[in-house]
C-alpha cells in the first residue's frame, strides 16, 4: 500500500495518535512506545522504548471502547450524546465464535413513535425482532418496490421513505399511517435522507430538497440522466452525492437563504459507480462498486489517498473515532487504523479486524448508541437479517428479519432504527434499556 503524507485519518484527534510533541528537542529522552502499552507492538525493529523505567506501574492500555466524535451517530438522548462508555475488550476470533448459540437482540429504531404492537402479523415486536434492549415497533407497508432511503426531518413528526417504485411516503409518527404519497417524475428514487428539517432525495439527473417546515422545494441539477447512487449530510452543513458515473457531487447550505449553493464535482472513481460516502474530521471517505476506497482532503477536494478495501463492491462506511470501518458484498467488515510512521509524516492504512458473516453478503451497516449509552454496530446480511453487535468486541446480541434483503437503514434518529427491504416494506424499532421495558 502506497504512503501518503498526512493523512486525515483517524478522523478524530486523539494525543494518542501524534508521535510525540513537535517542539520536543532532540535532547529529550525517547518516548515510550504506545503500540507496546496496548500489547501489540510488532515493529522490528521499534523505533521507540519497550518500558518505562520511570513508573512502569503507571503504564496503562489504550482505551479499546469505540466512541464515535466526528460524525453524527445517535445517542439515547440529546443530553447523553458525550456520556461515556464502558471499556469492552478488544475484538477476539475466540468471542465471535463462542457467541454464535446466543440470543440476538435487534436494533434500535430512529423514527416514528407508533403504538407497539405484539404480534408478528400487525407490524409491532413479534419474532422478527429479538434481543435484549431492542423492541420492535412496527411495520409500515404501501411501496411497491425495494426502499432507497428511511428519514424523519429534525422537529417532525413525520418519517419519509422513498422506493424504486418512484414515490415518495409520509408516514405519521403517532399513528404509523401513510397520510401522503408524492410521485417522483423522475422515475426510480435513488436514495433518500433528511438534513435538519429537509428531506433530500436523489433521482436522475436532480436531488430534490424539500423544506418540511417551509414546504420551500428546490431541485439540484446535475449532468443529464446521471442517476444519484448515494448521498450524504454528516454534519448538516454539506450535502454530498455519490454518482453511478462515479463522480461526486458538492453542496453548502446556506441556511439564511434556505438554498443550497454549489460547491465542486469530484472525479475519481474511474466510472466504477460511487456506493457508499462517509466524512471524518476535514476528511471524505468514498467506496466504489470496484471495491475501492478513496480519501479526499475536504479543504482542497484532492483525492489524499486511494486503496483497494475489498474484493467487491464498498457498502457501506463508517468513521468511529480512530477507526475506519467498511463493510463489502464480499461478506466482511474490515476495521482500519493508521500504521506505524515510516517518517515524520507518511502513514497508511493497516486492517485492525475483520469481522465475517459466514455465507452471507454485507449490504449494508451502520453504527449507533443503545439506551444504555453503549456503541453497536448493525450489519445488514443478504439474507434480510439486521445483526446487532457490541463494540468493540463484536460481541452479537441481537437482530432484525426483514421481508427480503435490506436495501435502506436509519440511524439518525436517536433511538430509533429504521429499515427498508427489497419488498418495499418499512420495519421500526427502538432501543429500550436493558432488563427495562419501554414507555
Amino acid at each position: 500500500m502506497a504512503a501518503v503524507q498526512r493523512l486525515p485519518l483517524p478522523p478524530a484527534a486523539s494525543p494518542q495518535l501524534s508521535r510525540g510533541n513537535p517542539g520536543t528537542s532532540r535532547d529529550a529522552p525517547a518516548p515510550i512506545c504506545r503500540y507496546w502499552k496496548s500489547g501489540h507492538c510488532s515493529r522490528k525493529p521499534c523505533w521507540f522504548l519497550h518500558g518505562d523505567p520511570a513508573a512502569p506501574a503507571a503504564r496503562k492500555k489504550r482505551n479499546n471502547t469505540w466512541v464515535n466524535t466526528s460524525s453524527q451517530i445517535a445517542s439515547p438522548c440529546p443530553t447523553t450524546t458525550n456520556a461515556a462508555v464502558p471499556s469492552v475488550p478488544p475484538p477476539t476470533t475466540t468471542n465471535r465464535h463462542a457467541e454464535q448459540d446466543e440470543q440476538a437482540p435487534p436494533p434500535p429504531k430512529r423514527g416514528c413513535h407508533a403504538q407497539e404492537q405484539e404480534e408478528e402479523p400487525g407490524g409491532g415486536g413479534g419474532a422478527w425482532c429479538a434481543g435484549e434492549g431492542i423492541r420492535g415497533v412496527a411495520r409500515l407497508e404501501g411501496h411497491a418496490k425495494a426502499i432507497t432511503g428511511v428519514a424523519v426531518p429534525e422537529g417532525s413528526g413525520t418519517l419519509f421513505s422513498g422506493s424504486l417504485d418512484g414515490t415518495v411516503r409520509a408516514w405519521d409518527c403517532g399513528t404509523g399511517k401513510c397520510v401522503h404519497v408524492a410521485p417522483a417524475h423522475e422515475g426510480e428514487v435513488g436514495r433518500l435522507i433528511a438534513m435538519g428539517p429537509w428531506v433530500l432525495v436523489g433521482v436522475r439527473g436532480a436531488v430534490k430538497a424539500l423544506h418540511t417546515v417551509s414546504g420551500k422545494e428546490l431541485q439540484l441539477r446535475l449532468p443529464a440522466g446521471v442517476q444519484i447512487t448515494t448521498l450524504l449530510a454528516e454534519d448538516d452543513e454539506r450535502l454530498f452525492a455519490g454518482a453511478e458515473d462515479g463522480a461526486i457531487y458538492i453542496w453548502r447550505l446556506d441556511r439564511e437563504h434556505q438554498r443550497f449553493d454549489e460547491v465542486a464535482a469530484l472525479a475519481g472513481h474511474d466510472g466504477h459507480a460511487v456506493a457508499s460516502l462517509a466524512q471524518g474530521k476535514g476528511a471524505l471517505y468514498s467506496g466504489s462498486a470496484d471495491g475501492g476506497i478513496k480519501v479526499w482532503d475536504l479543504e482542497s477536494r484532492r483525492c489524499i489517498f486511494s486503496f483497494a478495501g475489498h474484493v467487491s463492491v464498498i457498502t457501506a462506511l463508517l468513521c468511529w473515532d480512530r477507526f475506519l470501518l467498511s463493510s463489502s458484498d464480499d461478506g466482511t467488515v474490515k476495521v482500519w487504523r493508521s500504521k506505524p510512521d515510516h517518517g515524520n509524516d507518511d502513514l497508511e492504512l493497516e486492517v485492525h479486524y475483520t469481522h465475517k458473516e459466514e455465507g452471507q453478503r454485507v449490504v449494508s451497516m451502520d453504527g449507533t448508541h443503545d439506551a444504555d449509552k453503549k456503541p453497536v454496530l448493525l450489519v445488514a446480511r443478504g439474507d434480510g437479517v439486521v445483526r446487532v453487535y457490541d463494540l468493540p468486541s463484536f460481541k452479537r446480541r441481537g437482530q432484525i428479519r426483514c421481508d427480503g434483503e435490506v436495501t435502506a437503514m436509519s440511524l439518525r434518529t436517536p433511538g430509533m432504527v429504521f429499515t427498508g427491504d427489497e419488498s418495499g416494506e418499512v420495519r421500526v424499532a427502538k432501543w429500550v434499556p436493558a432488563g427495562g421495558c419501554s414507555s
